[in-house]
């Protein structure tokens, strides 16, 4: 059970007893291999250990992300400024106690920018091995992308929303299911990714929180689709939930835990629910 924090909203503890892993998001890689951490406050990084010391929840660092990916293809191409970068990484995680690290590279483009991309994720999982640190890589399920090379890391998350007019269906979470596992990627490796926010069936594209929708529509648990936004009611979630379980996927990950409520509609409760049972519905 993995939620996506961003630096940008403000920490609730209570998501700690639903959640295995957590995300920071995020730090942004710079061309000469260093690493910009300038947007996570030291308050939040106190709050989060002290969820890791009274919940056991592991903190992972993501890298990355939309308009945070511009140092990739320069820090990657060289192999020297790649080895700054994963010390830079290496050190700041064991100093801020952190499990791991999950990368967001939006998006490469070519084939030596993926190979790049791969060499960079391939030796920081030799450097974090070491440390006893996880190495994850979030990815769009895009058919382009050499996705059987990413299988070399610890875990895959694979973003299945904004991926098409109803951007987020049951039937196209199991699509890209499939294609990974088609790619080579172990099931145990894959975590189903989810949203917790809805977004119009027809551009512009604009976003509403599963909060914001709740408050403003109260649909019941089997609706998806309101006013032209297409979200995961609990109904679907719960059927997402039950097909992870069934296929033996690695675990779901959510985007992101401020856009769920906090009542007896919470997405998140809803999932860690059907997780504990450790069984298909």
């Amino acid at each position: 059970m993995i939620g996506y924090f961003p630096d940008y909203r403000e920490l609730n503890p209570v998501w700690a007893e639903s959640l295995t892993d957590i995300i920071y998001f995020s730090a942004e890689p710079h061309t000469d291999g260093t690493l910009d951490t300038s947007r996570l406050s030291k308050e939040t990084w106190r709050d989060l250990q002290q969820l890791k010391t009274d919940y056991g929840l592991r903190i992972h660092l993501s890298i990355g992300g939309w308009e945070r990916s511009a140092g990739f293809a320069p820090m990657t191409a060289d192999p020297l400024t790649r080895q700054r970068f994963i010390g830079t990484l290496t050190e700041f995680a064991l100093a801020h106690h952190l499990d791991g690290a999950d990368f967001d590279w939006e998006f490469p483009k070519g084939k030596d920018q993926f190979k790049n991309y791969i060499s960079l994720l391939t030796e920081t999982k030799a450097a974090f091995a070491k440390q006893n640190l996880l190495v994850s890589v979030a990815l769009t399920p895009d058919p382009n992308f050499p996705l059987a090379d990413f299988a070399s890391v610890d875990r895959v998350h694979l973003m299945s929303y904004d991926r098409a007019a109803k951007h987020a269906t049951l039937e196209q979470a199991m699509d890209d299911v499939q294609l990974f596992l088609d790619a080579g990627i172990p099931a145990g490796k894959i975590i189903l990714g989810v949203p917790f926010y809805g977004r119009n069936t027809s551009p512009p594209y604009k976003v509403l929180s599963y909060e914001e929708i709740m408050t403003r529509y109260y649909p019941s648990p089997v609706v998806d689709e309101v006013d032209g936004v297409y979200f995961n009611g609990l109904n679907t979630i719960q059927r997402k939930m039950c097909y992870a379980l069934a296929e033996n996927l690695g675990g779901v990950m959510a985007w992101e835990l401020a856009h769920d409520t906090t009542d007896s509609n919470s997405l998140l409760r809803r999932m860690y629910a059907l997780a504990k049972r450790k069984r298909p519905c």
